[in-house]
């Protein structure tokens, strides 16, 4: 069998040949790189012996044997995630790629395969026919006892002694929105595969991920946002304060929570949402808002003195117990002097537990669209109420609330044909006017108004005043 300086052939106990050629040193890693094919019988193996030995001259070293989960793991290395994007995309390959198709070989992979994984996850998002009888809690081997159970849905994720909390497993359909989020990982890491020459093309667009379903903004109607205003206010003052602002500016939760005093204008009327605040896996982080450099947006004269009361008084109450505010606090803190904001979670629990008293369902999420949905349906531009809630463009508005903008349109429908009606009666009347010879004076057009006004369909004194303007212009 050909074997050279740099490569080799094997034969295998199945009796195909695999194919070997050193290529070199990764300069990143430091690991030597190393060049592998199957081949089923020596002939093809001496020419793919010659075609790796190639690709290693040229440079280029596509593993051939590479799986989808060593594609997964190289796009999560290699792309430009936010935090909080990089910890969903992480949960989606570990919770439910991996386990089915991590180990499959991207040149083997097809798009049945994909389709069938889609199919299954519309079924049940936990793929309950591919699990174990029998769930455990820990890896290896171990004594099993009341924690490993049937499968069932557990309370926590920990290990447990199971209760009646634990109930036996229900299947419950992954959503059609989540899916395409799973395809769409699936499909970046196979584009990098094949950038990287691992695979000829990407099976992912030729499968067929569902189509979700447009989703219907869901915001409380005015009466029961009055009622959690006075609810929350009358017990919590601050969390009433917080739930204003998210119900009149639209801003996102994050973006609440990372308000500070200094960034209001109280004699503008105007406030700088300038950060979005989020804890992930125990890190604290502030980053720029999704629509990069933020927004500065109007405030209302009410809203103005709530925030300049809140913030005197979080002031005198701190300065009663020795402790000095900074400029920069934040507006809504647990801390006395503002340096800490609240976890947005923490108040997306909050807003749950007041909610649900007022017979509210949605999210805290719904404010923000609250806050769209009642600028559109009072016939503000789509243009502004983008620019509110940090949309990049109005195409993104319009996608969410295109239902919520009909009230405009159909105030809009009737600017052009009333004005137009209006300017075809007024010439209609003025033909009239030519056509007779009014008496002079006032009472000449009043009654030569009773006359022809009818006429042009319009009322007397609106003939009136028409016909003393075209008399003064004669």
């Amino acid at each position: 069998m050909a074997t050279t300086a740099r490569g080799h052939i094997e034969q295998l106990p199945s009796g195909s040949f695999r194919v070997h050629v050193y290529a070199g040193i990764d300069p990143v890693t430091g690991k030597p790189r190393r060049l592998k094919r199957t081949c089923p019988d020596e002939a093809a193996a001496a020419a793919a012996l010659g075609q790796l030995l190639s690709q290693a001259d040229g440079d280029r070293f596509p593993n051939r044997e590479a799986t989808l989960g060593q594609s997964l793991d190289k796009y999560l290395e290699v792309a430009d995630l936010e935090v909080s994007t990089r910890e969903a995309h992480e949960g989606y390959v570990r919770r439910t790629i991996r386990p089915v198709l991590g180990e499959v070989k991207i040149r083997k992979l097809g798009a049945d395969s994909l389709d069938a994984l889609y199919t299954a996850l519309k079924k049940c998002s936990r793929l309950c026919r591919r699990l174990p009888r029998v769930e455990h809690y820990a890896d290896g081997e171990h004594p099993c006892d009341g924690q490993c159970s049937p499968l069932r849905d557990h309370r926590t994720t920990r290990p447990h002694a199971c209760d009646s909390r634990c109930r036996p497993h229900t299947c419950k359909p992954m959503k059609p929105a989540t899916i395409l989020r799973i395809h769409s990982i699936i499909s970046s890491a196979l584009d990098l595969a094949v950038r990287y020459d691992w695979a000829d093309r990407n099976v992912a667009k030729n499968a067929s991920p569902p189509h979700p379903r447009k989703r219907e903004p869901d915001p409380p109607s005015p009466d029961q946002a009055a009622r959690l205003l006075n609810l929350v206010w009358a017990e919590d003052e601050e969390f009433g304060l917080y739930l204003w602002t998210a119900f009149t500016t639209g801003a996102r939760r994050g973006e609440v929570s990372a308000l500070r005093e200094n960034r209001f204008d109280f004699t503008r009327q105007e406030v700088r949402l300038a950060r979005n605040y989020l804890v992930k896996q125990g890190q604290h982080i502030e980053k720029a808002p999704k629509d990069g450099e933020g927004r500065v947006l109007s405030l209302d004269l009410l809203t103005c003195e709530l925030f300049r009361d809140w913030f005197q008084r979080r002031r005198t109450e701190a300065q009663a117990v020795g402790v000095q505010v900074p400029d920069d606090a934040f507006a809504f803190s647990p801390d006395p002097a503002g340096r800490e904001p609240w976890n947005p979670d923490t108040m997306t629990h909050r807003y749950r537990r007041y909610a649900s008293r007022v017979g509210i369902a949605s999210s805290l999420k719904e404010l923000r669209h609250y806050s769209a949905t009642q600028l559109l349906s009072n016939g503000v531009d789509l243009n502004t109420v983008a620019g509110r809630l940090g949309h990049a463009e109005g195409s993104t508005t319009l996608k969410f609330y295109a239902q919520f903008t009909r009230p405009a349109d159909r105030a809009a429908a009737a600017v052009i044909p009333a004005k137009l009606d209006r300017l075809r009666r007024k010439e209609r009347l003025r033909e009239l006017y030519r056509q007779h010879q009014p008496a002079s004076g006032a009472d000449g057009l009043a009654v030569l108004a009773a006359v022809i006004g009818p006429q042009a369909g319009l009322e007397e004194h609106t003939a009136l005043a028409w016909l003393t303007e075209f008399a003064a212009a004669d």
